[in-house]
């Protein structure tokens, strides 16, 4: 289902840590690079969002 509710931080972590955590787990090296790309999707959404909030104080 898709939400636009912008995420908070701490929940943009909890996604990266999932996804790190499925990218130890997992074998198949066509799923981990997919996961690794969305990692670093997320990993950037999260730099972006701390700046944000880093600008704003």
């Amino acid at each position: 289902m898709f939400d636009s509710t912008p995420l908070t931080s701490e929940e943009i972590t909890d996604q990266c840590r999932a996804l790190t955590h499925a990218l130890i787990k997992l074998e198949d090296p066509a799923m981990k690079e997919v996961l690794t790309f969305m990692l670093a999707e997320r990993l950037e959404h999260l730099n972006d969002s701390l700046d944000t909030v880093n600008h704003l104080r």
